[in-house]
This record gives C-alpha cells, sequence and structure tokens, in this order.
C-alpha cells in the first residue's frame, strides 16, 4: 500500500463504541498504516473516532442527520470515481450506486459493498433489477463463503471472500479455570435468549447455581416487541441464584474482561446465523473461551473446527444445559483447545488481509 490510497468508509449507523461496527473500524484502522481511512458516520461518534488510530472523520456535508444523507454520499462518490465501503450494503446501496452511475456515466468500479448475509428480502428483490450496474462493476465483498456463492448466483460479477477482521489480544491467551457462563452482547431472541433463560428456570428449580452473566435491560427489551420483554421479565423473575443480569452497555474494555474464564454460550438462530459470522463468538475464540453453539451455523462451525467447545442441534434449554455440563466435564481441555484456535483466527482474521483488498481490488487476494 502506497500514502495516495484512500478510502471513505460509510456507515451512518455507527455512533458509540458498542457493537460491531465500531469493531470493524476500529480493526481496519489498525492496521492503516500506509493509507488514508475517513469514515462517514453519525455525529456523535466524532469525538470517539478522532481518538481511534488509523481513521479520520469525514465532515463533509452531508452529515448523517441532513435528509437522504447516505445516499447524498454514496452518489458523490460514485460520481466522483472515488473508493468508498459501505459497511452494511444491501440491495438498496447497490441501487444506488447503479442509478449515480447509468446518470453521470462513470463506471462504479471504486463501490465496495460488504454484505454480512445474501440481500434477500422483499425488499432487496423489489429493487434487485436496479442493481445491474453495481453487479457489473462494484466490488461485492463478505466474509463467509455461503454469501459470496448466494452474491455469484445473483449475478455479481467481482466477488471476494475475506476473512471478517477483527483485532485479538496483544498476547495469546493461556487457558484459565472456569469462572461463569457468559451471554456476550445484548440478549436476543434470535441469539437464543429464550434458551438461556429456559436454562436459568430448569436450574432454579434444581438448586443449581453456576455463575451465569447476561447483558439484558428490561427497558431495552421492551423496545424490540412484546415477546422478547416477556422472556426478559421471566429470566428475572425465575429465581436462579447464579444470575447476574447487568443492564449496562460495557465498554470496550470491560466487554472482552468478561471472557476470561467464561464459557460463552452462543446458541444462534440457524435461519439468521447460517451464513452470517457472529462478532462476539469470533472475539470469545480470540480471547480463548470456549463456545456453546448451534450446529449448522456459521459460529458452531468454528466450535466444531477447533473442538474449542461443544454445538448443540436442538435449540432447547435442555439441550444447552447438557452442553454446559459436557463442556465443564472436561473444561481443561476445551479451554486449551479455544485457546489454540485463539492463535490461528488471529491469522486469519488479521484486517489487513481485508484492507489490502478493499484498497488494491480483488488482485490483491
Amino acid at each position: 500500500m502506497t500514502a495516495d490510497k484512500h478510502l471513505l468508509l460509510i456507515e451512518p449507523n455507527l455512533r458509540s463504541p458498542s457493537g460491531h461496527y465500531c469493531d470493524f473500524v476500529r480493526a481496519l484502522g489498525s492496521r492503516a498504516t500506509d493509507a488514508v481511512l475517513e469514515v462517514f458516520a453519525h455525529p456523535e461518534a466524532d469525538a470517539m473516532l478522532e481518538r481511534m488510530a488509523g481513521v479520520q472523520v469525514c465532515r463533509q456535508e452531508p452529515r448523517v442527520g441532513r435528509p437522504l444523507a447516505e445516499w447524498r454520499t454514496i452518489a458523490r462518490e460514485t460520481r466522483a470515481g472515488n473508493s468508498f465501503l459501505v459497511l452494511t450494503a444491501d440491495a438498496r446501496h447497490a441501487a444506488a450506486v447503479t442509478m449515480t452511475a447509468a446518470s453521470s456515466g462513470k463506471d462504479p468500479k471504486g463501490a465496495r459493498l460488504f454484505f454480512h448475509r445474501p440481500p434477500t428480502t422483499v425488499r432487496d428483490q423489489y429493487l434487485f433489477p436496479l442493481t445491474w450496474g453495481a453487479r457489473e462493476h462494484a466490488l461485492a465483498v463478505t466474509s463467509t463463503e455461503k454469501v459470496a456463492e448466494s452474491l455469484r448466483g445473483m449475478g455479481y460479477r467481482r466477488v471476494v471472500c475475506v476473512p471478517y477482521p477483527a483485532q485479538g489480544p496483544a498476547t495469546a491467551p493461556e487457558p484459565v479455570p472456569f469462572s461463569h457462563l457468559l451471554m456476550a452482547g445484548a440478549a436476543r431472541l434470535n441469539k437464543g435468549l429464550d434458551l438461556v433463560a429456559g436454562l436459568a428456570g430448569n436450574w432454579a428449580g434444581e438448586g443449581r447455581s453456576v455463575p451465569l452473566m447476561v447483558q439484558v435491560s428490561q427497558k431495552h427489551a421492551d423496545r424490540h416487541g412484546r415477546r422478547e420483554g416477556e422472556v426478559v421479565r421471566t429470566l428475572l423473575a425465575c429465581g436462579y441464584q447464579g444470575l447476574r443480569a447487568d443492564e449496562t452497555v460495557p465498554d470496550r474494555g470491560e466487554y472482552l474482561s468478561r471472557f476470561k474464564g467464561a464459557l460463552v454460550l452462543a446458541p444462534y438462530a440457524r435461519e439468521q446465523f447460517a451464513s452470517q459470522v457472529s462478532g462476539i463468538v469470533l472475539d470469545a475464540l480470540l480471547h480463548g473461551s470456549p463456545v456453546i453453539a448451534t450446529s449448522g451455523t456459521w459460529p458452531g462451525a468454528q466450535v466444531e473446527r477447533f473442538g474449542a467447545g461443544d454445538t448443540i442441534a436442538e435449540r432447547t434449554p435442555e439441550a444447552l444445559s447438557a452442553a454446559v455440563d459436557r463442556v465443564l466435564s472436561d473444561w481443561d481441555g476445551y479451554s486449551a483447545r479455544a485457546c489454540e484456535a485463539a492463535r490461528t483466527l488471529a491469522l486469519e482474521h488479521d484486517p489487513a488481509r481485508l484492507l489490502r483488498v478493499l484498497l488494491e481490488g480483488e488482485g490483491a487476494l
């Protein structure tokens, strides 16, 4: 990479340190020693981004909060022939690139669209005819072969599959004694909150007290729908003595510290995670934490690949409980294998790999 390399990262939903928008940008910035990475994000993220290594804040108008700011920014960059990355792309972004390129006569080869999942929603299907230019010229980027295959099947000509960018700890993790069960990140139904609530309820009846940490807030859960709110109320009222329900969103240091000695519970829904990377599970393995995941998902495939935990075929509290007992019965072995996984994954998911592709195109693979 040379000093004149420039890339605009577009993510209007980035506004705080929590979540994987921030982790994605931080990871790329950590390797941007010979490139300029500008970030188009919510103005509330400006101070955080200013402290982040390797990135600059894009203050060019329109800023997030202005009418159609994201789409006007994509149009501006496409017309100028600049390189830019949409961090969370779907058919709307592909259509915006296509329509701008068609009206301006520009070849949108500098557009990079990162697809975390196949663009197959009803809205994606409705907009599909308007994406022909992006499918022909833009670089479609993803981190799983299943998504890559889907994109190729839709007619995307330039598709690359690169491991999701992630930063492991400065020193490789070593096995540590078991401390607690952990449902890391904000608890959600598609991530198995109902299974964890059922597990806690069953264990309360059995008189068990294995420490269980869950990041959950009744107020936040209610905003995500009646069903999720009911599950949170059930969890908090079940009387499980080992439960630690934390309503606060941890900063990055606290979030990562929770993985030490943890057995991470990730019984995620197959429908969403069959082809989608889980940043939380990747963080867990990078920090040497064994994981219980659902078979047939990306997290489950990583667990099975390294023997760094256990997988469940049936998503029930009983299956989850049995998997916990299996891992705890040989904690030293699972912990050691998770630490071995950390070493391999740190190399595979080095952000430099993705950054090279974003700056130089698919020829950098």
